[in-house]
């Protein structure tokens, strides 16, 4: 009988060898496509060495295919489809291809000494029985989902007033003018959702519950597409999967069965269907293909549209807006402390527009923004923008460099954060969660933004009132 993981590990072997041996090839013949096969070839072999060792490395996994979806997809189309790459100068397809495997390989190294200094620990699984701990997680359980619970409508509500509004315009149009007349406590307790959210899912409550919330979480989102936007909605729908699966690899048959095996596998392809359809409808035009594999392979080619932020980041690179100090790497981040909300208390001003302008252009740390404004000019005004991607922020700010070591540390987090999911770990389990609700989207935005709640004053406020309180009842208990 074939043992499944040695079929596996020499798959693997083969498939990074075949990657190396194509490598050799564009060294010799230095032809864009040897260099795209190279790291297709890569991507294919990181994906089943991940399929290897799944338990450890589902974020990886999932990751890897956003970075085909997001980043590669497109060139790799256009070739099969018009046997060329002549979009883009080929010196800015080389750049692409290059920049994106060496984000790769940073993140299969990261991972794999994470794998083997962090999981290969001892787990000591605390037997804490009817102790004052367990007492104080149900309490914390208690507590978070009365902050969901009572906030929820407020998520749901701003959500809708985005949906009237995107019903009396273009989405182009809603997305470039679009500004909220709800009073500001409305978008801070809005905020609280998520953050309750990731806090009750962390004292891992029982199947029926987590998925009520998760389920309602994913039904408030649903409203971005009847906006035009999927994004939202396809990372909820990661989100939850990827919290099924965590709590399936400790309680084993209780999380996915043959039921969710099943939506899974009929589901996925109906959603991708679902969504290719829906790019037509967000702009009033007649679906061009029947087909169902070209519907799906025309939803797949227009993700692929961040591949032209590598391209089109290097060879602008030279032009982005200059000032004394810039960072886009940590961009939201840097414009929360000095122009948002925080920095207002300290005497920053803020920004007097939140949606495209040519202050954010110019003045923000907002590759999206800057880069944007410069390709596109009067259309990125309009409400029109290219995005970004965390691998062309590394590569501006840090060069080549800066994206294989920060790579790095997003493969040691990876694994990271589903060590802290398989223990009892619940507030890094909580910070865990928050990071993946963004995190799959960082292909093609910026590299910060899953990151960005840790640093605010909502985070953190409404987390210690959580925990306060928690205490407060269990002492009284």
């Amino acid at each position: 009988m074939i043992d499944g993981k040695r079929l596996l590990f020499s798959l693997t072997i083969v498939s990074y060898a075949l990657t190396l041996v194509s490598g050799i090839v564009y060294l010799f013949n230095n032809n864009n496509v040897s260099l795209l096969s190279t790291l297709l070839f890569l991507l294919v072999s990181s994906l089943i060495a991940c399929w290897n060792d799944i338990k450890y490395y589902l974020i990886h996994f999932i990751f890897y295919l956003t970075i085909f979806v997001f980043l590669v997809s497109r060139p790799t189309i256009d070739y099969f489809r018009d046997g060329a790459l002549d979009t883009y100068h080929p010196i800015a397809y080389r750049f692409a291809f290059i920049v994106v495997m060496v984000s790769i390989l940073g993140l299969t190294t990261g991972g794999i000494l994470a794998r083997y200094f962090i999981a290969r620990k001892k787990i000591k699984v605390a037997n804490i029985g009817n102790s004052l701990k367990e007492v104080y997680i149900k309490r914390l359980r208690f507590v978070s989902l009365g902050v969901f619970l009572l906030t929820y409508p407020f998520y749901f509500i701003r959500l809708f007033e985005r949906l009237l509004y995107r019903l009396q315009t273009s989405y182009y149009a809603y997305y470039a003018n679009f500004e909220s007349k709800l009073p500001y406590f409305t978008y801070i307790l809005s905020t609280f959702t998520v953050y309750a959210m990731c806090m009750y899912l962390a004292t891992k409550p029982k199947k029926l519950q987590a998925t009520a919330v998760l389920v309602s979480f994913i039904a408030a989102n649903t409203i971005h597409l009847a906006i035009g936007t999927r994004n939202p909605f396809i990372l909820s729908i990661l989100f939850a999967f990827v919290y099924y699966f965590m709590r399936e690899q400790t309680e084993k048959g209780k999380w996915i069965g043959f039921k969710e095996k099943l939506a899974i596998f009929v589901g996925s392809p109906i959603l991708m269907l679902a969504m290719g359809v829906l790019n037509y409808v967000r702009d009033n035009v007649q679906v061009s293909h029947t087909g169902f594999w070209d519907i799906l392979l025309d939803f797949i080619y227009k993700q692929g549209t961040s591949f032209g932020v590598l391209a089109r980041g290097f060879l602008f690179n030279s032009s982005l807006p200059y000032r004394d100090f810039r960072n886009f790497t940590f961009g939201p981040v840097l414009d929360y402390f000095a122009r948002g909300s925080l920095g207002a208390i300290f005497g920053g001003k803020a920004f007097e527009h939140t949606t495209n302008s040519v202050e954010l252009a110019i003045d923000s740390n907002s590759y999206a923004h800057n880069l944007s404004y410069l390709v596109l000019n009067k259309e990125y005004l309009k409400g029109h923008g290219i995005g970004s991607s965390y691998i062309m922020e590394l590569y501006t700010d840090y060069g080549m460099i800066g994206v294989f070591l920060l790579s790095f540390l997003l493969g040691v987090l990876f694994i990271a954060m589903l060590q802290v999911a398989y223990r009892s770990r619940t507030i890094l389990f909580a910070l865990s969660l928050l990071i993946l609700n963004n995190l799959f989207f960082m292909p093609r935005s910026s590299f910060s933004e899953s990151f960005f709640n840790l640093f605010t004053m909502q985070f953190w406020g409404i987390v210690l009132v959580i925990i306060f309180v928690a205490k407060m009842l269990t002492k009284e208990n």
